[in-house]
């Protein structure tokens, strides 16, 4: 048996302090640090700068678009990537109807009855209505979002409260929902005079982003060239989207296009690269094929941007 003397042990000691004290030089040279209020040297982990963006916003730089504003919208950062007159105030067209979506969801659910009545069709051409058809909310607001449908549109606001009351519940909605928004007319018409929906490119980018935050599943319809939706009657298949160019945008989730004579052409889309990082495009005042060349434009400036 081996005895260990008290210097022995001493030393021992001694070892193992200047052991302790060496790793905790060495920790603290490892990474940053920070005093807190007993002394004591804590590490502190770096945070992201919340102001850098992930878009190189020069791509936008020397672009040339037809339309009188557009923005370029970071949803999930809430930030202008690239914008031309964003607040200004323009006629919305059929941009509205994503608001009729909306204010229909907000008080109802999918499964909702809905009746194409006599009075909700103008008779203008529409490929699937019909009069006395019925219809669940869910179903006829993909076909009237797709096919961007005026009787749809109508119909819809007929059988939820009437035409005048549920316009007045859609300007309510903005209002609450922090949008700068005003409307005349549930599918977007200008009817004597009175433009059917007004607001600015950027609060059409805020109303994309509620919008898709709130019924993805109705939207996703609007990313096809062709849709395919459901009446109580039957199947309809092969329904047009108004916007055959979203082909060509990979990563759409959304998809609205708007004209009067009064707006021009308008289209707005929702876009997400980065999986988890959405984009709104908006572009208010081109013209009928130029908003169409003006989101290409734009949507080639995002790609580059990252």
């Amino acid at each position: 048996m081996v005895n260990h003397s008290r210097h022995d042990f001493i030393e021992l000691s001694f070892v193992y302090v200047c052991l302790a004290v060496a790793f905790v030089i060495l920790s603290s040279l490892a990474m940053p640090t920070a005093t807190t209020r007993f002394g004591v040297i804590a590490p502190q982990k770096k945070e992201k700068d919340k102001n850098i963006s992930m878009y190189n916003v020069k791509a936008f730089e020397n672009i040339s678009v037809r339309a009188k504003a557009y923005v370029v919208y970071d949803i999930l950062d809430k930030k202008i990537i690239a914008s031309k007159n964003s607040d200004e105030v323009l006629p919305l067209a059929s941009v509205t109807k994503l608001m009729t979506a909306i204010t229909a969801l907000t008080h109802n659910n999918e499964n909702t009855h809905i009746t194409i009545s006599s009075s909700s069709v103008d008779g203008s051409y529409d490929l699937g209505l019909k009069k006395n058809q019925p219809w669940k909310l869910g179903e006829l607001l993909k076909y009237t979002l797709v096919f961007s449908s005026n009787d749809g549109a109508q119909a819809i606001a007929d059988n939820l409260g009437g035409r005048e009351a549920f316009v007045k519940t859609m300007n309510t909605d903005a209002i609450l929902l922090g949008l700068n928004l005003h409307f005349t007319q549930p599918a977007g018409l200008d009817i004597n005079g009175k433009l059917g929906g007004e607001g600015s490119a950027l609060e059409v980018a805020k109303l994309l982003a509620i919008a898709r935050n709130r019924f993805p599943d109705i939207l996703d319809a609007t990313t096809k060239t062709r849709a395919t939706v459901t009446a109580d009657t039957g199947r309809l298949t092969g329904v047009p989207n108004t916007n055959q160019d979203i082909v060509n945008l990979l990563g759409a989730e959304v998809s609205k296009t708007g004209f009067t004579d009064s707006a021009g052409g308008n289209l707005v889309v929702v876009i997400d690269l980065t999986i988890g990082h959405p984009v709104a495009i908006v572009v208010l005042g081109s013209t009928k094929d130029g908003r169409f060349s003006d989101m290409e434009i734009l949507y080639k400036a995002l790609l580059k941007s990252l």
